[in-house]
């Protein structure tokens, strides 16, 4: 059965657009531990469209990413996707494992490394999640991908369109200021039967 479609009002837009703006405060700042530079991000987006239009809205789908990708559950469900640009990654694997190749080729142990990088800043996020929504939520094992972006984005819009064929999208990118080449995008895409649930857990019933 299709989940029940969710038309978004101004408030409703707001109040997730505030819910990442504070998730993505506490995910910037361990990624600032982790790599000795202040991480800023842009005001969260927030937008309904149809499974076929996602892959163009992520931004260059025929570019070469590192996806780093994960589910959480709970009372509400959904999945968290990180995205980073060639250069971000390989700045971002120089950082942690000291590894200056140009090649955008990991062996198991930097992708072990890169997976935690991306099971923390998750976590982070999903801690705020927890505080604000007063619920337990659990994230699975993150996924490493490099590829297209729009290869990367399929295996989740196919789970999503087992129950709708429009998704709500909430979207943030992350930089370093002074270092352009680091930087990266933060999706969350609640399951579509998840979206209503949030909303009443925020007091913005749909």
């Amino acid at each position: 059965m299709a989940a029940k479609k969710v038309d978004l009002d101004r408030m409703q837009v707001d109040a997730l657009q505030e819910l990442c703006n504070i998730g993505m405060g506490r995910a910037t700042t361990a990624l600032a531990q982790i790599v000795g530079k202040t991480i800023f991000f842009d005001v969260p987006r927030v937008s309904k469209a149809g499974l076929e239009a996602v892959p163009g809205l992520i931004g260059g789908p025929e570019e070469i990413v590192v996806g780093i990708y994960l589910r959480f559950q709970g009372p509400i469900e959904g999945n968290i996707l990180f995205l980073f640009p060639r250069e971000s990654a390989l700045l971002l694997r120089r950082i942690i494992t000291g590894n200056d190749s140009r090649e955008l080729v990991f062996d198991e142990y930097q992708t072990s490394l890169l997976k935690e990088l991306g099971n923390i800043l998750a976590g982070s996020y999903l801690t705020v999640m927890e505080n604000l929504l007063g619920m337990r939520l659990v994230q699975s094992v993150p996924w490493f991908a490099f590829d297209l972006a729009s290869a990367i984005i399929d295996p989740i819009l196919i789970h999503l369109g087992r129950d709708t064929d429009q998704v709500v999208l909430v979207e943030a990118e992350f930089f370093v200021r002074e270092d352009e080449s680091l930087r990266g995008k933060f999706y969350l895409l609640p399951d579509p039967h998840s979206v209503a649930l949030l909303l009443k857990a925020m007091g913005m019933g749909a």
